[in-house]
């Protein structure tokens, strides 16, 4: 899995929390990254009907409630089409390994990716907020300053 899902929960935390106007320069500087991926990625979220620009104004905003959003519909947002693991379709089928390694792996696969989206599905953006919270009071951080 590539870096996009977890940049896709940055940014919407970001925008959860902040109360400046979002833009994408914003975004790349918190994540550490250019404003050009940020723009990928925010154009992932758009069409998953996750986040919004408003109209005439510079900004981000959430379509859906943090307590509403859960981590599956963003990880889908960002891989609509995408799953998780694959097998090569390079194995040789004349090896006894190449010739039987796809068929005992995809069930492997596909009960991993079933655990994945369940643990995903019950978690918000909100309780990962919550947690990111829990982490930085522990480092003697204060809340208003997140």
């Amino acid at each position: 899995m590539d870096t996009k899902f977890s940049i896709a929960l940055h940014v919407l935390a970001y925008i959860e929390e902040t109360n400046n106007t979002v833009t994408s320069e914003l975004l790349a500087k918190s994540v550490g990254t250019n404003a050009s991926h940020i723009r990928k990625i925010l154009a992932l979220l758009k069409d998953a009907d996750i986040i919004e620009s408003q109209q005439g104004k510079k900004g981000i905003v959430l379509k859906i409630k943090a307590n509403e959003l859960s981590l599956d519909k963003i990880y889908f947002g960002v891989y609509p089409e995408k799953e998780l693991l694959h097998v090569h379709d390079t194995a040789n089928p004349d090896c006894p390994v190449g010739a039987t390694i796809k068929e005992a792996l995809l069930p492997i696969f596909e009960e991993s990716e079933r655990q994945l989206i369940l643990s995903l599905k019950s978690k918000t953006l909100k309780s990962l907020i919550e947690d990111m919270y829990k982490i930085y009071n522990k480092k003697g951080k204060n809340k208003n300053e997140f």
